[in-house]
């Protein structure tokens, strides 16, 4: 038998690297911990959302269909006044209106759903009046802080 100065090695499973306890102990908690968030997540609230401080406006645009020849003002009723004011008063601030041929258009600080329109002849006196329901989209902003809306409406005179 031949001799040799080898010192005996230990068997397989001691030569493997052990972890100490503690990094162990930590690996588990790291992996428990994201398990828990993985299921709790989508219950945690998100934190409130800051909107900027800001009055948006809305365009509303009405085309006017039928004999519109007498029709020389639209107006839309806003809150207690009728907007632009007919004959124009340096008192009460007007909302910008402009309109070509047939089409008006209102730069609005609300959007109601349901809104009046009344035509006025060149007397001021009203030709015709209805009230309408305005499907608005929302055009920019988000819908948890507002922001500016468009609608179009059609009338029938």
């Amino acid at each position: 038998m031949p001799t040799t100065s080898e010192t005996p090695q230990p068997p397989e499973a001691a030569r493997r690297l052990r972890l100490p306890l503690g990094v162990a102990a930590a690996a588990l908690g790291i992996v428990a911990l994201t398990v828990v968030a993985a299921i709790m997540g989508p219950r945690v609230p998100a934190p409130p959302q800051a909107c900027p401080a800001i009055g948006y406006s809305s365009v509303l645009e009405v085309t006017l269909e039928g004999d519109t020849s007498e029709v020389a003002v639209l107006q839309v009723r806003d809150g207690d006044q009728w907007q632009p004011p007919y004959p124009p008063d340096a008192e009460v601030p007007a909302i910008p209106t402009s309109h070509a041929g047939d089409v008006w258009t209102f730069t609005l600080f609300s959007s109601s759903r349901s809104i009046m329109l009344r035509a006025l002849d060149d007397d001021g006196d009203a030709i015709a009046r209805t009230e309408v329901d305005v499907g608005w989209a929302r055009v920019g902003g988000t819908a948890e802080c507002g922001g500016p809306m468009e609608a179009k409406v059609d009338w029938t005179m």
